[in-house]
């Protein structure tokens, strides 16, 4: 349902509002970074190494707070886009498409797992993006997967995909998917998931790696910011990285009626629609909605 156009004019002032802030913070970072820039030409020379690493230190600031800017920005314009819509109903814009669009590519997916490595939230900017997510969980393997668990960045194109995911290699070219780049989310040291990046042309866009980086330590801080004011999160200052993330919560509750009607543990009932979505060629969701609907049953 769409909600009242006085909700959505209220929220996307609270973006504006947030652009604003964030060009501001990355204004601050930028003086500092040149004023230890300046130092760094001063005496005494044993402090320069000092200089340096701070003036890095705020230039990295400044470059997350410009990522974070831009991503709100064109989400924004998005949103008010979507108010003025008269053809009729359309979905919501997803925010994670908006970053998408700020790394030059249509499609996207942000990733937080949980317990097995499952995926507990993900958010894709299309069509090709979720499936692309969803042949991951299928084949066990892939750039989110990877990232995660290494909390390294990876960067893959062309006959190397192959070379990588035998499964997933061959699976995602189905999708004209012919180069993917992710990079882990969390504090360094602490995956929590991936943002992955996928492209048409089999080859890696130069400067995509260091861009899809810089986004997903922008992500990190607006997810680890919206956990510590959860009441903030849409409609307020912090939009919520995996705002259209809700298929999710059909999905757990799809796993707990097969887990009833199977008599297994909720792991055993979530591959069993694994299974039953990768035979089917649906959506994950597509077939929890239909378990949830008892339009599906497993015995």
């Amino acid at each position: 349902m769409v909600p009242a156009d006085s909700d959505v004019r209220a929220e996307v002032r609270a973006l504006w509002q947030r652009v604003a802030a964030e060009r501001q913070r990355a204004a601050r970072a930028e003086s500092l970074a040149s004023k230890y820039e300046a130092q760094g030409a001063m005496p005494p020379e044993s402090l320069w190494p000092v200089w340096a690493r701070l003036r890095d230190l705020h230039r990295r600031i400044e470059d997350r707070h410009l990522a974070v800017a831009r991503a709100i920005e064109l989400h924004a314009t998005r949103m008010e886009s979507w108010l003025g819509h008269t053809d009729g109903p359309a979905p919501r814009p997803a925010f994670i498409a908006a970053v998408a669009s700020a790394l030059g590519t249509p499609s996207a997916t942000a990733t937080l797992r949980g317990l097995r490595s499952v995926s507990v939230a993900v958010a894709s900017s299309d069509a090709t993006a979720r499936a692309a997510h969803q042949l991951e969980i299928i084949m066990a393997e892939g750039p989110a997967i990877d990232a995660t668990v290494t909390g390294a960045s990876l960067a893959v194109a062309g006959a190397a995909l192959l070379d990588r995911w035998p499964r997933y290699g061959s699976a995602v070219a189905g999708l004209g998917v012919r180069a993917v780049t992710a990079a882990p989310l969390g504090p360094p040291g602490t995956s929590l998931g991936a943002l992955c990046v996928y492209g048409a042309e089999p080859a890696i866009r130069a400067g995509v790696a260091t861009e899809t980086d810089r986004m997903a330590g922008a992500l990190t801080q607006m997810i680890l910011g919206a956990a510590r004011s959860p009441g903030s999160a849409r409609g307020g200052a912090v939009p919520l990285v995996f705002d259209e993330a809700d298929y999710q919560a059909v999905v757990h509750q799809a796993a707990g009626m097969v887990s009833v009607q199977c008599d297994c543990g909720v792991d055993a009932a979530q591959d069993l629609l694994l299974a039953r979505a990768f035979a089917d060629g649906a959506p994950v969701e597509q077939v929890a909605a239909q378990v949830v609907r008892g339009e599906i049953i497993f015995s």
